[in-house]
């Protein structure tokens, strides 16, 4: 077991853990709400330092990810367990356990390895990488200091001291905005909905690339009133220019009896986005022309193409619009 970071001890051995807004007050012998962060005799350890789940090659789009190093592939990995307990968890194989049999990576290993592939970023995804934070911490300062990209694939629920010590070190933060309720988060996440606008918006803050994703799920988080609503926070407080995606939900885990979300639906709140000002909303699980394209916002030359995958930016050279000159919005690369 690996000493984990961000926790205070009391005169009772119980101690409180600080890496995520739920501030779990764990007794000796416990662990805390993701499982993952056990107590032992007074001094909190992180039991899945290091213990992939899984590790390999993505394109960065499936992240996704359309603005941090388009068309570049990153090393996606990840460990277990959660601090959401979302029913429609598309892996909640890995989110909603609490140990596996797995052998202790070493970071400085892990890179090194990674040099050898074509990835130029690491990503941490598929569970909550919140919980990797000892592990993931120690990674991204190798991986900084071997020249590649990173990336967070988060829902947001850490705390401000969790992002500002991992902020000099990561290149990018992916959030599940969820929906824009706090009984959705309740109901459907085990969560809140403050917290994670804080996340956001202190990712702005610090200067990290930022992508957002929401899901969109028949009769829970869809109506018009909820997207106004969560677009006019995200125009008033971020800007124009964060890219957003909204994605296709399909029957998953503890929602298999919700349908998909219907093509209309996904259009509409296309439009809705446009109407409220973003530059580049985008919609994901489904094929459309028009929600995968980037087009830059001041000339409206096409920066980038995408079906599936397949990355194309026949629009940018340099970085730039070949059109206008318009400086690319988000990481073009890494400038090493």
């Amino acid at each position: 077991m690996h000493e984990a970071l961000l926790f205070s001890q009391s005169d009772d051995e119980a101690v409180v853990c600080r890496l995520c807004p739920r501030h779990c007050r764990i007794e000796s012998g416990d662990r805390g709400f993701c499982g993952v962060r056990e107590n032992v005799a007074g001094t909190l350890y992180a039991n899945s330092y290091g213990k992939l789940t899984a590790a390999g090659l993505d394109p960065v789009e499936k992240k996704p990810l359309y603005h941090y190093l388009p068309g570049t592939q990153t090393f996606s990995l990840s460990s277990y367990g959660c601090n959401f307990t979302c029913r429609h968890c598309q892996n909640y194989t890995l989110s909603q356990v609490r140990d596996v049999f797995a052998s202790v990576v070493p970071p400085g290993q892990l890179v090194e390895e990674i040099r050898k592939t074509p990835a130029k970023s690491i990503s941490f995804t598929y569970n909550e990488p919140t919980l990797s934070f000892e592990y993931a911490l120690d990674v991204l300062r190798h991986a900084d200091a071997a020249g590649l990209g990173s990336a967070f694939i988060t829902n947001g629920y850490m705390s401000e001291e969790a992002l500002r010590t991992l902020a000099p070190y990561l290149g990018a933060v992916r959030i599940d905005l969820k929906a824009f309720s706090d009984t959705f988060y309740r109901t459907v996440c085990g969560a809140h909905l403050e917290p994670v606008l804080k996340t956001i918006l202190l990712a702005k803050e610090l200067g990290l690339h930022l992508e957002l994703v929401t899901l969109i799920i028949p009769g829970y988080n869809d109506s018009t009133e909820e997207i106004d609503a969560m677009l006019s926070w995200e125009t008033e407080h971020l800007g124009t220019l964060v890219p957003h995606h909204f994605t296709r939900f399909s029957p998953m885990y503890r929602m298999e009896n919700v349908p998909s979300t219907p093509k209309d639906t996904l259009e509409r709140v296309f439009a809705q986005a446009k109407e409220h000002g973003l530059a580049y909303p985008y919609l994901g699980n489904i094929m459309h022309a028009a929600g995968s394209e980037t087009r830059c916002p001041k000339c409206g030359e096409r920066l980038i193409l995408r079906t599936g995958y397949v990355t194309r930016t026949p629009g940018i050279s340099g970085g730039r619009c070949k059109n206008c000159g318009r400086p690319f919005d988000g990481v073009w690369d890494l400038g090493r």
